[in-house]
């Protein structure tokens, strides 16, 4: 049976002569010594050793993440989704924010099943939760209202910022990227999904207040590394930019120097068809393809694979 440490995600192909026929055993990882539960069939203690290791496909997370609302958070995370898919690549669009708009531009209303309902059904398997979208490659796990829920109900639980990563382990290797679309607000949400993710993409418009947001995020991901010790990175997503507006221009290359490597080359500029796109439930690349923002998400998916090679 695979065996993955609740901690750092090593997985073991662990030998069932090893396990004795009750219904849980306690495991410690040889690779960072984390002790946890493993519920099956046994109790007793097993050293999940070296030679046990396997390699199994893995997903990347990526978390679309921005202190401030506005940011074009929920129309990047759908447009790299389509967009990785015309590569492609398997996605899986994750809704994380209880407004729904992620749900909403695919064109659903909020009544599928949510990550709360997931929890409430105390459902190790999420599959069934996943619905599969009209746009080939692209799955959904859809929010609802029941989602503002999640806080009072789940905050106070040991360990409750590892419940999304945890529920995410049952899906290796079934999707090549997963997206999750987050609320403007450290709650909840934010941190469990930052903390499932390898890499966060912030959408920041060139404005005077986008700097600020960026470092927030920042420090917040610092957090999440000195608590995981799991590698997640950053690269920060320039949206709706005005190339002619001197103000804009200016704060792009401040945003540009104080970041440097860390800000993507695709520059989302400002684009009529993205607005119309949306009246639509549509993502951009399907209303109208060749339209100027169409082509800069098609842009930044090439850039994001390269990145995660």
């Amino acid at each position: 049976m695979i065996v993955t440490c609740d901690k750092c995600n090593t997985r073991y192909n662990l030998n069932d002569g090893l396990i004795k026929n009750k219904s849980v055993f306690k495991a410690r990882c040889s690779k960072c010594n984390n002790k946890f539960k493993v519920y099956v069939d046994p109790e007793t203690d097993v050293d999940l050793l070296p030679e046990h290791i396997v390699q199994v496909d893995q997903d990347t997370t990526i978390t679309i993440s921005n202190q401030k609302g506005g940011v074009a958070k929920t129309s990047t995370c759908l447009n790299l989704g389509i967009s990785l898919s015309m590569l492609g690549k398997k996605v899986l669009l994750i809704d994380f924010d209880v407004q729904a708009n992620l749900t909403i531009s695919l064109g659903y209303q909020p009544h599928f099943a949510s990550f709360f309902d997931i929890l409430q059904a105390d459902a190790g398997d999420i599959s069934d939760y996943i619905h599969t979208t009209r746009y080939s490659g692209v799955s959904l796990l859809a929010s609802n209202s029941r989602m503002a829920l999640l806080t009072k109900q789940f905050m106070h639980e040991p360990d409750f910022e590892f419940l999304l990563r945890n529920r995410l382990a049952s899906l290796s290797g079934q999707y090549d990227y997963i997206l999750i679309d987050t609320p403007p607000a450290l709650d909840f949400c934010t941190l469990n999904a930052l903390i499932a993710s390898h890499y966060v993409i912030i959408p920041t418009p060139c404005e005077y207040l986008s700097m600020h947001g960026i470092q927030k995020i920042e420090d917040i991901i610092k957090v999440v590394r000195a608590r995981t010790g799991r590698k997640i990175d950053y690269r920060i997503l320039i949206t709706m930019h005005d190339a002619q507006s001197i103000a804009a221009q200016v704060i792009f290359e401040k945003i540009s120097n104080m970041f440097e490597e860390k800000v993507l080359h695709t520059v989302i500029e400002l684009d009529q068809r993205m607005k119309e796109s949306q009246i639509l439930h549509l993502p951009v690349s399907i209303y109208e393809k060749e339209s100027s923002s169409s082509l800069q998400y098609q842009q930044l998916a090439g850039e994001i694979v390269e990145l995660t090679a």
